[in-house]
């Protein structure tokens, strides 16, 4: 028969490494955010930012000095109607730089673009 202690040591082992690897998981680098938020929050910085956020805009226009990069966040009102309804952003941005210069938001249907939220990525320390 073993001792005590050399059967009991495989399970400690084994639940040590499992609260270590809890631990680990525990620490999200993503965070749920308000859109109005996300975008003022990027004034000054890369546009990548955002792209990372919201993926491909739906529009970018172009001019010799600037680009407008668009998005449609669609939200779905409780007791809203079927169609078009969320938040359209359109954003300024520098085209040597690539850096954001302003934003705007505009409410589309029924949508309430300070009700609107997204997941991103936020900065490791």
């Amino acid at each position: 028969m073993l001792p005590l202690c050399v059967a009991v040591r495989p399970l400690v082992i084994a639940l040590a490494l499992g609260l270590v690897a809890l631990a680990a998981c525990s620490h999200s680098a993503y965070t749920v955010r308000p859109v109005a938020s996300i975008a003022a929050d990027t004034v000054g910085k890369p546009v990548q930012r955002l792209e990372e956020a919201f993926g491909a805009p739906r529009r970018v226009d172009s001019t010799p000095t600037q680009r407008v990069y668009v998005w449609f966040l669609e939200q779905v009102p409780p007791g809203a109607p079927s169609g078009f309804h969320g938040c359209d952003m359109e954003v300024t941005v520098d085209i040597r730089s690539q850096h954001v210069l302003g934003y705007s938001l505009a409410n589309v249907g029924w949508g309430k673009c300070g009700e609107v939220e997204r997941k991103i990525r936020i900065a490791e320390r």
